[in-house]
């Protein structure tokens, strides 16, 4: 664990360097210092791998299968991997690698899916993907003349395509869009991609609503188009002014109704579903803080981490030095369980702190990113679980049941929590913290908790010479169990990147110049960072 009482003192002399007019987030690394050559080529080879393994196995499909050799089409068969990784590609300055895959999107008719498409896909994944490509071939890390110019401009194009055709969603008496569309017919529906479809369900995710606000603004300001900031405005203004109390200032339900626009319910808390609707607050403030609507969302943001440091932050029984954001139930009361998508939270609550300029946002997102590592060094393979939850300061558990469990008892006591779904699916939102907290402090601790992180992947989820990658079912197991036969294209988009701008010069892609989208995908900044002064 981190001696947070020296982190909190370290922290509170690097916050924000502020000139009359502007600030520097990232801590000032000392030039060409803070990088690890060795393992970022490591990181870079590991993308090599797999990518190999998906251009021979699955190429122009959606994700790999890494153990059938075979490709799936999940996310609207056009190619998800492919338009999700690229920007990480473009990082890493595989130029043969981009080369295809600008060619790819290039061929690809993004006005027509043979499946439904649905909005928060299409939105962090081909979207975010497609802007943060173009940024990024458009800037200084890509010398002019290395790509087609008429394949980067098709990015733009494509981006712009999708939305366009993503528009229908949003006709709805309140703003707020509905799910999914059918790209054929342009009929937007709220169909549940899991569960048989219910056309009287008029309820939608908060996160689907919230997480689109940073991609459609950029692309208003890249094509002088306002019709899709303004789209965007009118969906988030039903999420932060909702009309109606709430148990918690500004901690939102997990639902709205299209129709009212209304939250459904009370289930509170940074878990997937709510999640990047509070991450983009802070990170569209970020990217244009002279645009009035943005001042609102980042006044919303400081009042939902004042709830959260108020009422959602909870240590475990007899483990002061964990600190984690509980989920709440539709009455409030805290369910004392997180979720590996919360734990974004950490570096969330760093970057804003950082931002804002507040050692106590700034500490407690230090906290919470402390807390989420400990889950991998507790834990038989290496690597985080997806979900868990603790006994309260007074010992007590929500579930009544789990306190009768010895194996859920002992588990806490050695670790301070209880883990209640053991697998791992690669998500990042962990090492995406760690990686926030080493960019901003400067600390090399945190690489060294990242490099553990990559070790431990490799070696559970690279046992033989015939599989790229895998899923684990099991990280209280050794080598994490049974394995899982399934590449998710976030994989290449965030998992990879996040471990290779750990150890790549900490002026590749900074956070004085970019903010990144819920998927890893870095957009420039317009205004307010010294750097963008």
């Amino acid at each position: 664990m981190v001696k947070l009482a020296f982190i909190s003192a370290v922290a509170a002399s690097l916050l924000a360097v502020r000139a009359d007019d502007c600030v520097t987030i990232q801590y000032p690394f000392p030039a060409g210092q803070g990088g690890n050559s060795t393992r970022a080529d490591a990181v870079k080879e590991e993308y090599r791998y797999v990518w190999a393994e998906y251009a021979k196995y699955a190429f122009g499909q959606d994700d790999l299968l890494p153990i059938s050799h075979a490709g799936t089409n999940d996310l609207f068969g056009w190619g998800a991997t492919i338009v999700d990784g690229i920007d990480t590609a473009v990082v890493m300055g595989l130029t043969d690698i981009v080369t295809s895959q600008l060619a790819w999107i290039a061929s690809v008719d993004f006005s027509s899916s043979a499946y439904i498409v649905d909005e928060f896909d299409a939105m962090i994944r081909y979207i975010g993907g497609l802007l943060s490509a173009y940024d990024l071939i458009n800037s200084k890390l890509v010398p002019s003349g290395t790509y087609d110019p008429a394949n980067v401009t098709a990015l733009l194009t494509a981006a712009t395509n999708i939305s366009d055709h993503l528009k229908p969603m949003f006709n709805t008496s309140s703003g707020l869009p509905l799910a999914n569309i059918n790209f054929t017919s342009e009929q937007a529906s709220n169909c549940n991609p899991i569960e048989p479809c219910d056309a009287s369900n008029t309820a939608v995710d908060t996160a689907i609503c919230g997480t689109l606000i940073l991609e459609w603004y950029r692309l208003s300001d890249l094509t002088n188009d306002s019709s899709y900031r303004e789209l965007a405005q009118r969906t988030e203004a039903n999420l932060i002014s909702p009309d109606q109390d709430l148990i918690y200032p500004n901690i939102v339900g997990s639902s709205l109704d299209v129709n009212t626009g209304k939250y459904t319910n009370n289930y509170g808390g940074w878990q997937g579903g709510i999640d990047s609707f509070y991450e983009y607050l802070i990170k569209t403030y970020v990217y244009a803080p002279t645009e009035p609507s943005t001042v609102d969302y980042k006044d919303y943001w400081v009042g939902t981490v004042n709830s959260t440091m108020k009422y959602l932050a909870s240590h475990p029984f007899e483990h002061p030095e964990l600190t984690f954001i509980s989920q709440t139930d539709n009455n409030g009361e805290l369910e004392y369980a997180m979720d590996d998508y919360a734990c974004f939270a950490g570096g969330n609550l760093l970057l804003g702190g950082r931002y804002l300029n507040d050692s106590d946002v700034f500490d407690f997102g230090l906290a919470v990113t402390d807390s989420c590592h400990s889950l991998f060094n507790t834990s038989a393979a290496g690597l985080n679980p997806f979900a868990w939850s603790w006994f309260n300061a007074t010992n007590q558990t929500y579930t009544a049941s789990d306190a009768q469990s010895p194996a859920n008892v002992a588990y806490a006591n050695k670790a301070g929590f209880y883990v209640t779904d053991a697998g791992w699916g690669a998500f990042p939102e962990p090492i995406e913290s760690m990686w926030y907290a080493y960019r901003l402090t400067g600390d090399a601790i945190w690489q060294e908790y990242i490099w553990d992180a990559f070790e431990a992947m490799l070696r559970d989820t690279r046992r033989n010479s015939s599989e790229a990658f895998a899923q684990l079912s099991d990280v209280t197991q050794p080598l994490g169990g049974a394995l899982q036969d399934y590449v998710p294209s976030f994989f290449f988009a965030e998992v990879l990147k996040y471990f290779y701008l750990t150890f790549a010069d900490p002026m590749v892609v900074s956070l004085d110049e970019y903010v990144f989208n819920t998927e890893c995908h870095p957009v420039n900044i317009q205004s307010g960072t010294c750097a963008t002064s």
